[in-house]
């Protein structure tokens, strides 16, 4: 499994592209506070883990160049509102592509680079970028639904599972997130089939929410959040 902070790959990508803009909002960077609906802080503490392709951006095979690379509507917008909140963005994608041959770290770290300047306008920050560079027959330990992306952002990050979700649009990222024991929401802008989501609800491994879009998870994730810390407040409350 390889970690890239939003710092190498800025610095990586610029030595290859030879461009001398400036990325902001890299790890640690604080966000402006949002509005009253979901206040400053509200997840602070939390940690949203991202799938790349699918999720955040189309998935037309296997991009290799950031002129391949968009995202959907309303994604840097929805990373901000989270930001916004205190979470901390997490992505972890499986790029089997490079195994494959089909494009070099380098240029995925331009494809990120990519990626961040268009987050950029919005405050929309990721704190960091895990990838799996290995081939499916590898039989590595960080491959998705395998968790050690999640593991390596663990130890690197103090992660809380307890405060985290999986935001991805496969059903190994459901699975992911039922391994390692964090809320899960499946977005329908990838590949999962309207059959496969009735077989994951008949297997008793649904995601906890399914949305159309990264916008819709996002306004279902912060609700969320804020039910479940009402729950907790009435228990709290009981039992005095």
């Amino acid at each position: 499994m390889t970690r890239i902070s939003v710092d190498r790959v800025y610095d990586t990508a610029m030595q290859q592209l030879g461009d001398p803009c400036h990325v902001s909002g890299v790890a640690g960077e604080k966000s402006p506070d949002t509005d009253e609906k979901n206040p400053a802080g509200m997840l602070s503490g939390y940690t949203i883990f991202l799938d790349r392709d699918g999720t955040l951006n189309p998935d037309p095979g296997y991009i290799k160049s950031p002129d391949q690379f968009e995202l959907f509507p309303g994604v840097a917008k929805a990373l901000a509102s989270l930001k916004r909140a205190g979470a901390r963005l997490i992505v972890v994608t499986n790029q089997s592509g490079i195994a494959r041959g089909f494009l070099s770290r380098t240029e995925l770290d331009a494809i990120h680079l990519k990626l961040m300047r268009l987050l950029e306008p919005a405050d929309a920050s990721l704190d960091a970028i895990y990838f799996c560079p290995h081939h499916p027959d590898d039989g590595c330990a960080c491959r998705k639904p395998n968790r050690g992306m999640i593991d390596q952002a663990i130890r690197e990050w103090g992660v809380d599972l307890d405060r985290s979700y999986l935001i991805g649009d496969h059903l190994r990222d459901i699975e992911l997130a039922k391994r390692v024991g964090v809320r899960s929401i499946l977005v329908t802008t990838g590949v999962v089939l309207p059959q496969e989501v009735e077989q994951l609800k008949a297997s008793g491994s649904a995601p906890d929410w399914i949305a159309s879009s990264l916008v819709e998870a996002a306004d279902w994730l912060l609700s969320d959040v804020g039910r479940r810390a009402v729950e907790r407040g009435g228990r709290q409350t009981t039992h005095l």
